[in-house]
């Protein structure tokens, strides 16, 4: 599965091109209205992915110390 960091960074790469290309309004409003948007919104899932990452890790270290205590868990 893709992290949100690689897709992000997809997004990017096809909206840098994009832009490179676009010689009117019409490919500046689609620049603006989606492509910037889409890019806020995968930015949000980032953050939500590294937190769940975070508490993940919190949570695997929470087990281990449970099983040095308890070892057949």
């Amino acid at each position: 599965m893709e992290k949100f960091e690689d897709v992000q960074t997809s997004l990017k790469n096809i909206r840098s091109n994009f832009i490179a290309n676009v010689k009117d309004n019409v490919g500046a409003s689609i620049d603006k209205e989606q492509l910037e948007s889409m890019e806020q919104t995968i930015s949000k899932m980032k953050i939500v992915e590294d937190k769940v990452n975070i508490e993940m890790m919190n949570i695997n270290r929470m087990l281990l110390e449970a099983r040095t205590i308890l070892p057949r868990i």
